[in-house]
């Protein structure tokens, strides 16, 4: 299972995948956003769980094709935060990624968990390569949008992370990085030899790291 190459087998469980990661990571930006005081997302029915309102066709496409893809982002007014309405980006901003770090890590305990007690013991072949796959990229897909999304680049959650906490008075610059940050993101995904270096390699280490404390977790029960 290699979530940077394509195979026809692996379409449906990426999509299974994908469509459960990004409607949690929307559904996390809408529901801290809506806590804060902030009603747009909900008002526009994006507080929901369904997948259908947060997916993006052609970003859908990308995900099942490749190794990045994305979702419709969550509309937000922070003008409507209650406190400070800079944390209230921050705050907004992580809620994605993190719901995706613990969905990793859940999914890797289940999938132990599958393992320990051979619930896949005595299924056919292909229940057990279906099951075995969907989780499989639950964990990789969670954890690569946690790893992706905090990035500082625009328009990634990370760069709003680093802008918001970052002084006033370097908001002009920001300003104008913006407007250059999709198109630095798109030349870091396609130039092979940085892609390795920018998100191959975190990408296993976010794995490693999402493993050791899935294993932590399951010792504590077994």
């Amino acid at each position: 299972m290699d979530l940077f190459h394509f195979d026809w087998k692996t379409v449906p469980f990426r999509l299974i995948a994908f469509v459960i990661a990004f409607s949690l990571h929307e559904w996390a930006h809408a529901f801290v956003a809506w806590k804060l005081g902030d009603n747009t997302a909900k008002d526009e029915g994006r507080l929901t769980l369904n997948p259908i309102p947060h997916i993006d066709p052609f970003g859908l496409i990308l995900i099942l094709f490749g190794p990045f893809g994305w979702a419709k982002p969550v509309p937000i007014n922070p003008l409507h935060f209650r406190g400070n309405k800079r944390l209230g980006i921050v705050y907004v901003s992580a809620a994605g990624p993190l719901i995706n770090l613990v969905l990793s890590i859940i999914s890797y305990v289940i999938f132990m968990f599958m393992g320990y007690y051979g619930l896949l013991t005595g299924m056919g072949e292909k229940a057990v390569f279906a099951i075995e796959h969907t989780m499989g990229y639950l964990v990789q897909i969670n954890a690569a949008l946690f790893m992706f999304n905090l990035l500082p680049i625009p328009p990634l959650d990370g760069y709003k992370i680093f802008r918001f906490l970052s002084p006033r008075r370097w908001d002009k610059v920001f300003y104008n990085f913006e407007i250059y940050g999709p198109w630095i993101l798109l030349l870091l995904i396609f130039i092979p030899g940085i892609r390795t270096i920018i998100f191959e390699v975190p990408f296993m280490m976010v794995l490693m790291w999402v493993q050791g404390i899935a294993q932590s977790i399951v010792t504590l029960f077994i």
